[in-house]
C-alpha cells in the first residue's frame, strides 16, 4: 500500500507586501526584484493570530474537508516547519488537538527548511508502506518573516508566510519513488542560528546570525545544477520518461529563474512547471502543498496525473519524488 493524496488545503495570511512596499525603505525596486526572482508580492503573517501553529491548523482543516474524511480517521500527523512558534509541544500535536483527532495518532515534526514537506511526505509514506498508518496528514507551515533581516535587500524580499497540507490514504497504487540528498559541507551558504543562546547575546554579529543569511549566488548555482540532475537521476532510477511520463513538475517556489533554468536544462516545456511564486514568494516547506492546493482548486490537477515533486534548500538538502496524484 502507498499513500495517495486525497485532500489538499492551504492558509495564506491576509496582509500583502508588494515589491513597491520594499522600495520605500530599501535600495530596490519592483523591476529589480521581478527581474531577479519573478516575485511581485508576498503574504506576511500578523504574528499574533497567524502563527505557524494556527496556519497549520487552518490548512489542515481545509485538507481534511477536501478529503471528505472524519478527523478521527487520521492515525499519523507529521508537520514540517523551520520557523515554529512552539518548541514543545510539536506543531503536529497542536494540530491533533485542534482538529479533534483521537489519541491513537502518532505526531511529530521535521525540521528540514524548504524541502521539509517532501521529507515529511516521504516519512509518512514509510509508515503507510510498512502498514503502520492508513490515513495520514502532512503539513508544511512557515512564518519566514520572523527570521528575515529587513536590512538585507538580497534576502528579505524573497520570503513569504503560509501553510499547506495534504491528507494521504493507503491505497494499492504505484509506490512512492524518491531520492533524497544532503550536503552539510555546503551549509554555510544558507543558515540561521537559534536566538535562545543568552550567553552569546553580546557576541559580535550574533544578532545578525539569528536572521536568515544566504549567499544568493552560491545557492542559485547549487539549485540550477543539482535540481535538474536529481530529476534526471530519479527518472533513470525508476525507468520513466521525463517528456512523456510526467504531467507536471512541481518545484519548490524559491526563484522563478531557478525553475526556468531547470526546465531548460531538462529540455521540457516550461508550461509543465507551474508557478505561483509571483504571488507568494518563497514560503519554504509550505510552497509545494500550497501550489498543489491551488492547482486542485482551479482544476489543473486531476486524479491519475503523474507528478515530479522537487525541492531544495538549507542543509544543503535537495529531494525529488515521482508520484501518482
Amino acid at each position: 500500500m502507498t499513500g495517495r493524496i486525497i485532500g489538499l488545503g492551504s492558509y495564506i495570511p491576509k496582509k500583502v507586501v508588494t515589491n513597491d512596499d520594499f522600495a520605500k525603505f530599501l535600495d530596490t525596486s519592483d523591476e529589480w526584484i521581478t527581474e531577479r526572482t519573478g516575485i511581485k508580492e508576498r503574504h506576511i503573517a500578523d504574528h499574533i493570530t497567524e502563527k505557524p501553529s494556527t496556519m497549520a491548523v487552518e490548512a489542515a482543516k481545509k485538507a481534511v474537508e477536501d478529503a471528505g474524511i472524519d478527523p478521527k480517521d487520521i492515525d499519523l500527523i507529521v508537520t514540517a516547519s523551520t520557523t515554529s512558534d512552539s518548541v514543545i509541544p510539536a506543531l503536529s500535536c497542536i494540530v491533533q488537538r485542534e482538529l479533534g483527532v483521537t489519541e491513537n495518532c502518532g505526531c511529530f515534526d521535521v525540521v528540514c527548511a524548504c524541502p521539509g514537506f517532501i521529507v515529511a511526505f516521504n516519512t509518512v509514506q514509510g509508515f503507510i508502506e510498512s502498514g503502520n498508518s492508513k490515513t495520514a496528514l502532512v503539513i508544511g507551515t512557515e512564518c519566514n518573516s520572523n527570521f528575515a533581516n529587513y536590512e538585507d535587500r538580497g534576502t528579505c524580499i524573497l520570503f513569504g508566510d503560509g501553510a499547506g497540507a495534504a491528507v494521504l490514504k493507503a491505497e494499492d497504487i504505484k509506490r512512492n519513488e524518491f531520492i533524497m540528498r544532503s550536503s552539510g559541507y555546503r551549509s554555510d551558504c544558507l543558515r540561521c542560528e537559534a536566538a535562545r543562546q543568552p550567553d552569546r547575546w553580546e557576541e559580535e554579529g550574533f544578532k545578525t546570525a539569528t536572521s536568515f543569511y544566504m549567499q544568493g549566488r552560491e545557492v542559485f548555482k547549487f539549485a540550477v545544477s543539482e535540481v535538474p540532475q536529481i530529476i534526471k537521476d530519479l527518472a533513470e532510477k525508476y525507468s520513466f520518461d521525463l517528456e512523456n511520463d510526467v504531467d507536471y513538475f512541481i518545484l519548490h517556489q524559491a526563484n522563478a529563474r531557478i525553475i526556468e533554468a531547470t526546465a531548460k536544462k531538462l529540455g521540457i516545456d516550461r508550461a509543465k512547471f507551474p508557478m505561483n511564486i509571483m504571488n507568494y514568494g518563497n514560503v519554504s516547506s509550505a510552497s509545494i502543498p500550497m501550489l498543489l492546493a491551488e492547482m486542485k482548486q482551479d482544476g489543473r490537477l486531476k486524479p491519475g496525473m503523474k507528478l515530479v515533486l522537487a525541492s531544495f534548500g538549507a542543509g544543503l538538502t535537495w529531494d525529488a519524488n515521482y508520484i501518482v496524484y
